[in-house]
């Protein structure tokens, strides 16, 4: 083996045994230092304080505070009226539009032209009914006339009888044609003196306004064609969705707070007035219907517009807090607690109800016994994320 040789073997030697040192070094150390990474990361949850700054940022501790506060269920919903307060008009004949003046959001009262149209088939229908009724006179004196002869037994019986069936007849075809034409809104009266229209008027058939219209000037329309839609104002609910895990909560006669939208400082509120029996598979929720107890907080109300609510379902007692002892975060939130002299930590709790200032604290067992930041938890937060920072 040649100088060169040895020279090559050797380096290699010396590197691999370098690399073997680095690696062990390594691998010794990693834990200490994943251990002091941890231990970094914990005491950032920790805040220490001098006498004088806690005296200056008012720092007040004590313990959590046993308050009564009402149960509630958050419900989502639309205002809405109950069925006979909405409408879709059609007209049960064909026809084409002559007129309209109306448009969406209009309002109209019970009994209002809402649309004219021209009808070949209006006109034939009163031609149909004034014949029937000509002819229901002459088969009139025809049967009186049967009836004197049969008296005077001169005519046959089996004429007496077809005279009879003929008028029955007659009466049933010209009162089926009387009840189509006080449908369609024909005057019987007038249309017996002779008046006879090509006309008819859509009339409005609730006090209310327009929602939508699907008809315009020289349009054909059929009995199967919705032409209005008309919501009625009266009797404005409030249909809200609760989903099922809170559904054994909510019983009839309990109050409605509504949150939004706000007409004035005092809340609306409402009764929870039926409570539906079937959980939709979609939403797993169930219906909550609502009545307004204030008549004019209730005219306020839109038809079909979004509402946030509360349903309070009870009283109870729990562990609160003021809303100066809490920091919100997400869903829930944190409090600070008294570790050891000056030093307070960070914990983080579950928040539930708020009401009158007190914040329900579902706190965590490490919590125990240890007194709690009340006032102040907001200059500890911010000086804790300076920390951080």
């Amino acid at each position: 083996m040649n100088n060169l040789q040895k020279y090559h073997i050797i380096s290699f030697e010396k590197g691999f045994l370098i690399g073997l040192a680095f690696l062990l070094n390594v691998a010794c150390l990693s834990p200490k230092t994943e251990e002091a990474d941890k231990e970094a990361e914990a005491k950032t949850d920790f805040v220490t304080l001098s006498e004088e700054q806690i005296k200056n940022g008012h720092i007040a501790v004590g313990t959590f505070d046993q308050t009564t506060i009402s149960d509630e269920v958050k419900a989502n919903g639309i205002v809405d009226v109950p069925p006979m307060n909405m409408a879709s008009v059609s007209i049960p004949i064909n026809g084409y539009v002559k007129s309209t003046n109306i448009l969406p959001g209009s309002a109209i009262r019970k009994g209002g032209v809402l649309a004219t149209i021209y009808s070949m088939d209006y006109i034939q229908l009163q031609q149909d009914y004034l014949q029937a009724i000509s002819k229901l006179k002459f088969l009139d004196l025809e049967l009186d006339r049967q009836n004197t002869l049969s008296k005077e037994d001169v005519g046959a019986k089996k004429k007496l009888q077809q005279a009879d069936s003929e008028v029955s007849s007659i009466k049933a075809l010209t009162k089926a044609l009387e009840l189509k034409l006080e449908m369609i809104g024909c005057s019987i009266d007038k249309l017996k003196k002779g008046q006879i229209s090509s006309v008819v008027n859509i009339i409005s058939p609730i006090d209310g306004y327009i929602k939508t219209v699907n008809l315009s000037i020289g349009k054909n329309v059929a009995p199967t064609d919705v032409l209005f839609e008309i919501v009625g104002d009266a009797h404005k609910h409030i249909e809200l969705k609760v989903f099922e895990n809170d559904i054994n909560k909510i019983k009839v006669g309990q109050k409605i707070i509504v949150e939004n939208p706000r007409f004035s400082e005092t809340p609306m509120l409402a009764t929870v007035f039926l409570v539906g029996k079937n959980v939709e598979a979609d939403t797993k929720t169930i219906n909550i219907h609502g009545h307004i107890n204030d008549e004019a907080m209730e005219d306020k109300l839109t038809v079909g517009q979004y509402v946030n609510t509360k349903i309070l379902t009870g009283k109870r007692m729990v562990n609160t807090l003021p809303e100066s002892a809490v920091v919100l975060h997400g869903n829930g939130g944190f409090i600070f607690v008294n570790t050891k002299a000056n030093t307070f930590q960070q914990v983080p709790v579950k928040i539930g109800i708020t009401e009158r200032g007190n914040i329900e604290v579902i706190p965590n067992k490490s919590i125990g016994n240890k007194q709690i930041v009340k006032q102040g938890a907001s200059i500890l937060q911010a000086m804790l994320t300076g920390s951080e920072e």
